[in-house]
């Protein structure tokens, strides 16, 4: 298969949220759509461990993540009219829960930490909740585990995520990004911070489309 830099597999998975995002807010019933956008989230889970493993300043980082999720957050709720938090507040726990983990290298603590960030990414309604936080966790773990091991676990995960939530059904096809993280050729390629603007005005222009097809 073709070998893809990081910012190769940042374009990737923005491409997959725009047709996910593009497919919920505009065409609900073309469902097969959902399922190729399911990719995007473990994507940018896996740029998350990856930028966490090689930032110089993991503070400036999060302030970064927090300054856009604040931003986009009021976008989000006219754009999908739910009143869940968006995903770039769902990444920032998780940077906070791969940092933690880098402190306490201990099993027993890092479950714990895993426990506690997924809690929280439940109670507060993160989008993503609990799943996402474990997504977040495993995707760090690529670089630590044999792909074939790393492989199961992560097909476990979805299982049981299956098994405990029928919502889980469309999100498992998310099992198919791991084939594309698995073809990372260590190259980190261009910046692309551009993804903190990128977000919330693609949702303001597919929120603004809706509008204007919904009440022309």
């Amino acid at each position: 298969m073709i070998k893809l830099s990081a910012f190769n597999i940042k374009i990737l998975a923005a491409l997959f949220m725009v047709i996910d995002h593009a497919c919920y807010i505009l065409m609900p019933n073309l469902v097969i759509l959902r399922y190729i956008g399911r990719l995007s989230f473990p994507l940018f889970a896996w740029l998350l461990a990856e930028g966490e493993k090689h930032t110089r300043n993991v503070n400036r980082y999060g302030r970064r993540l927090l300054i856009a999720a604040i931003i986009s957050q009021p976008i989000y709720i006219l754009a999908f009219r739910r009143f869940s938090l968006n995903i770039l507040l769902e990444l920032l726990v998780g940077l906070v829960m791969l940092r933690l983990i880098r402190r306490y290298p201990q099993l027993w603590q890092q479950l714990a930490i895993v426990a506690l960030c997924a809690a929280s990414a439940k109670i507060f309604h993160c989008e993503y909740g609990a799943y996402g936080i474990g997504v977040i966790f495993l995707m760090s773990l690529t670089d630590k585990l044999k792909p074939h091991i790393w492989a199961l676990y992560w097909c476990i995960f979805h299982l049981v995520a299956l098994i405990t939530s029928v919502d889980s059904l469309t999100q498992n096809w998310a099992i198919l990004a791991g084939i594309i993280v698995f073809q990372f050729n260590g190259q980190q390629g261009p910046r692309a911070r551009w993804f903190y603007v990128f977000y919330p005005v693609h949702l303001l222009i597919l929120g603004i489309i809706h509008y204007l097809i919904t009440y022309k």
